[in-house]
């Protein structure tokens, strides 16, 4: 018989197990030299035995537009002066812009029409640099000195590192420029937002990158290994962790930060080669060891089915799923029949019996079928009002059915509840028959195995299954795992 069977929101890490998704934080995070900190939080499963992350890419955008960040008055207000001495607090440091309030000639205090003949001249080592308005070009000749801007009081300078001078010049041309007197009050530094001296601390406390000097573009690093090995020996303990990532800059910056972690699984292995024998009732396939405490998203198995060459009846009948008060003939050691009829099994090659049932008390119980005298020993009372057992016994060999088929039973040891159910035809029996597996198929944690032969082997299928795998088939068959993993979310 071959039967069928839009604003963004601050965070600090994101994971998933399908598809990367990065939470951006849009106004930029500071990053200080105490460290800026990117987790990636798990929760314990028991029995862990390692993790897997497909990918973890940070992404470190610095923060180059604005006005900088206002580091407070480096010059105090002068009446007059011929010039304005800035040493920033930090030589490493870019100078985005000086505020120079009140900026005046001296000594009669009247306003500098800056133009293209009176320009702000910023110098480095002596040299200027910038000058603002920049000195005009002349024919061929570009203009001089670009880079800077003025607005009100903000004199915005392109990014200078170290100490420098500010004078008032009049002139069109580097050698005309002649210093002239002013005044103006408290000086003020905005510093330039990135971050400077960037590191990248992983979750083990190595460094895992370090880029000197002001962050200028945006940076991405492949912490994939880091992670992976920290997580493959940290989800081992019974506590959750975080995993954290640590940015350190040696000067605060500001920039756009994600870390975009994907295919990251706790595993556990499961132990040994679990495996259950089907006999026609929906089954599972055991997990072995300690309950992992949540259910898992997959397991990636091999399934081996070794098929017995036999199938259940679809005449069999059911098996309850609980005492619940129903009836049965009690069997001692005097015979009770049921009687099968001819057209139910005509052309079929009988192979095993089974009945259905309670025992009371250790039981031996003795089946006679198709000429054969077959035994069953120590059959474990009833526990409670549970399901029946579901008694099997398998003849020497198939025989072929060419009329009814009378099972007769008797109790030798104790006593036997034989299940009657309502309306049926007598006591329960369930029958097997000979089956050839080609053609049929087994259904282990919701994924098809079609049989090819007697033993039909699958490697790498995604199982799902929280507390074993359910095995649904007509077929009489081992199912076995290996190299079976667990797979969890974190």
């Amino acid at each position: 018989m071959n039967a069928p069977s839009v604003g963004f929101v601050p965070v600090e890490a994101t994971m998933t197990l399908v598809a990367p998704v990065s939470y951006l934080v849009a106004q930029g995070v500071t990053i200080p030299p105490s460290g800026y900190v990117l987790a990636t939080p798990w929760r314990p499963v028991a029995g862990a035995t390692g993790a897997r992350v497909d990918s973890a890419v940070l992404t470190v955008d610095p923060v180059t537009a604005g006005t900088g960040r206002d580091l407070g008055v480096v010059t105090p207000a002068k009446n007059p002066t011929t010039s304005i001495t800035v040493t920033p607090p930090d030589p490493r440091v870019p100078t985005r812009g000086l505020t120079i309030p009140s900026l005046r000639s001296a000594p009669d205090g009247e306003a500098l029409p800056l133009s293209a003949d009176l320009h702000l001249v910023v110098q480095q080592a002596g040299s200027p640099v910038v000058a603002v308005p920049p000195l005009p070009g002349d024919h061929y000749l570009p203009a001089q000195l670009t880079g800077g801007d003025i607005s009100g009081s903000l004199l915005t300078l392109p990014d200078l590192l170290g100490p420098l001078t500010v004078t008032v010049g009049a002139g069109r041309t580097l050698d005309e420029l002649t210093s002239l007197s002013f005044a103006h009050g408290d000086v003020r530094l905005a510093a330039a937002p990135m971050p400077v001296g960037l590191h990248v601390i992983g979750p083990d406390g190595d460094e895992q990158l370090a880029v000197p000097g002001p962050l200028r573009s945006t940076l991405t690093h492949d912490l994939a290994p880091a992670l992976q090995r920290h997580l493959a020996a940290a989800v081992t303990a019974p506590a959750p962790g975080t995993a954290p990532v640590t940015l350190r800059s040696d000067a605060a910056g500001n920039a756009l930060v994600r870390l975009d972690v994907t295919g990251f699984v706790i595993e556990r292995t499961v132990e040994g080669r679990p495996s259950v024998e089907s006999e026609g009732l929906p089954t599972s396939v055991p997990r072995p060891g300690v309950a992992p405490g949540r259910a898992p998203t997959r397991t990636r198995a091999d399934v081996t089915v070794t098929h017995h060459g036999a199938a259940l009846h679809p005449s069999s009948d059911p098996v309850p799923t609980a005492d619940a008060d129903v009836g049965g003939v009690a069997v001692h050691d005097a015979p009770v029949t049921r009687r099968i009829a001819a057209a139910t099994l005509a052309g079929e090659q009988l192979v095993r019996v089974a009945v259905v049932g309670w025992p009371h008390g250790e039981t031996d119980l003795a089946l006679g079928v198709a000429g054969a005298n077959l035994t069953a020993s120590a059959l474990p009372g009833a526990d409670g009002r549970g399901a029946p057992a579901v008694v099997w016994f398998a003849l020497p060999a198939p025989v072929a059915v060419d009329g009814p088929v009378e099972v007769t039973l008797r109790a030798t040891r104790g006593t036997f509840r034989w299940f009657d159910p309502p309306g049926g035809s007598g006591p329960a029996v369930r029958v097997a028959v000979a089956s050839s597996p080609v053609g049929t198929a087994v259904v282990v944690g919701g994924v098809r195995v079609d049989l090819t032969g007697p033993t039909t082997t699958l490697t790498g299928l995604s199982l799902a299954g929280t507390d074993g795998w359910e095995v649904a088939t007509d077929q009489l068959c081992t199912v076995a795992l290996s190299n079976a993993v667990m797979e969890f979310a974190p």
